[in-house]
């Protein structure tokens, strides 16, 4: 007997208890790996009632539970954009905090961001074998919420990750273009338009299983250290990457260094000019993806990178004086040191990955990167680090949970101006439970701690948070 869930639908999202689909460690991959646009997940899901169904209405509970999507077929628009290459990412992500203890004051708050992407295989979308590789994708995202951070404990690492840019936005709008080179073992892939820095360097779905933002999409240090591009922002860029069939790669980018007005949020990301940019920054990173495959042998990543701005860099102690070259160089590393090996059956609840099943791995994952910068009279925060453990399915019966802990050391410059930061330090821990409701909804209760608050400014303090996520 068919059930009408649309009541039910109503209740969840007006009470905002999930989130957006991320490019999640635990989750099934939104994204394409090689053109990182929106790709459909249609072809990942069991049954075949979801492709027909054109509205969500004809679904039982059940049917409507396991999709992919909480909006399900979209009364069949999805089906008639599948057929077209045309995939919409439509998505809520929710970060509440609250600090009853230390910082500079007591509060709650709570921060959200709606995502609208879609990304288009023009190859299909044309009918044309001659733009087989080429795609284009584009992302809007809408911002609103107060920081716990700014308004109440007035610490360096942001303890709501989705917090920034509180308005609506271009976040990105580029062509993609990635295919085997013939007659090898190397893919190669560009990317240019309106994209950022930290879309592909300094990035690993590791650090999107956080909500502090000191670990959360980029480890936060680098944007103490260089004017660096990152999401919800965008600028000028052009990107590309060799990648060997084992693993191996190099990636490099150069992107425009925007200026503030042009970063401002009254700007929304369409300010596309050239003229008031204030510098190039470039970026090269060298790695080895191990065991992404399907081997079931332990996977890990160990890679290295060198990020340059040039730009009139002002020094921390006289905003009088700049210099027109900064850089910081980095490494990072994680493994998995306990495989359990696959958990995943072929229960319909579950949607295993193709390309990147190596995250089915059930296990202990070790992970950490550092980085510097060495002209300190430049960075407020040369020094950075970061690292934790994962636990990825603790559960035999819960496949797509995650058990997560995190930490974050960053030391001030020597040189700041502000005698209560200068050469101090501030430390972030995390920990937290990622619990996946089904595939489209997840909650991730956690605390956080923040140790010399503020550089020593202000009492250690407890973080209490709940991520939480939706795909529509």
């Amino acid at each position: 007997m068919r059930k009408c869930i649309a009541g039910i639908l109503c209740a969840l999202i007006s009470s905002q208890v999930f989130g957006v689909v991320q490019r999640s460690y635990v989750n099934v991959e939104a994204f394409d790996e090689e053109s990182e646009v929106p790709q459909s997940l249609f072809g990942n899901y069991s049954d075949d009632f979801y492709r027909n169904e054109e509205s969500i209405l004809n679904l039982t509970l059940d049917q409507w539970y396991r999709g992919p999507h909480a909006l399900g077929n979209l009364w069949g628009v999805r089906t008639v954009l599948d057929d077209y290459g045309i995939t919409p990412l439509i998505g809520y992500l929710g970060n509440f905090a609250a600090n009853p203890w230390g910082g500079d004051s007591h509060g709650a708050t709570n921060t959200s961001s709606v995502h609208l992407g879609v990304g288009i295989d023009l190859a299909k979308l044309v009918k044309s074998d001659s733009l087989e590789g080429w795609s284009i994708g584009n992302t809007w995202v809408w911002r609103f919420g107060e920081s716990l951070t700014k308004r109440y404990i007035h610490n360096a690492f942001n303890v709501q990750q989705n917090y920034g840019s509180q308005t609506i936005r271009l976040q990105s709008l580029y062509a993609v273009y990635s295919r085997e080179i013939p007659n090898t073992d190397l893919r190669f892939t560009l990317k240019f338009g309106r994209i950022a820095a930290g879309d592909n360097f300094l990035t690993k779905p590791i650090y999107w299983l956080y909500q502090s933002n000191s670990i959360d999409g980029n480890p936060v240090g680098i944007f103490n250290q260089l004017k660096w591009s990152a999401y919800p922002g965008s600028t000028w860029g052009a990107y590309s990457q060799i990648k060997h069939s084992e693993g191996q790669y190099f990636r490099a980018g150069v992107y425009q260094i925007n200026s503030d007005r042009q970063d401002s949020m009254g700007m929304h990301g369409l300010d596309w000019s050239f003229s008031g940019a204030d510098g190039v920054n470039a970026n090269f990173e060298l790695g080895w993806d191990i065991n992404h495959d399907d081997s079931g042998e332990s996977p890990g990543n160990i890679s290295a990178g060198f990020a340059a701005d040039w730009y009139n860099a002002q020094y921390v102690d006289n905003s009088g004086r700049s210099k027109p070259f900064n850089c910081t160089m980095y490494a990072q590393a994680d493994y998995m040191i306990f495989n359990l090996g696959q958990v995943k059956t072929d229960d319909p609840r579950y949607i295993k990955r193709s390309e990147d099943n190596y995250r089915d791995l059930r296990g202990i994952v070790l992970w950490g990167i550092v980085q510097y910068d060495p002209y300190e009279e430049l960075a407020r925060m040369p020094w950075f680090a970061s690292g934790g453990l994962l636990f990825n399915a603790p559960f035999t019966s819960r496949a797509d949970d995650v058990l997560c802990l995190g930490f974050s050391y960053g030391k001030f410059s020597s040189s700041l101006d502000d005698p209560d930061l200068r050469g101090s330090y501030e430390i972030a821990v995390e920990l937290n439970y990622k619990f996946q409701i089904n595939r489209f909804s997840f909650v991730q209760p956690g605390v956080q701690f923040i140790v010399n608050t503020g550089g020593g400014e202000y009492p250690n303090a407890v973080v209490f948070g709940l991520q939480y996520g939706l795909s529509l």
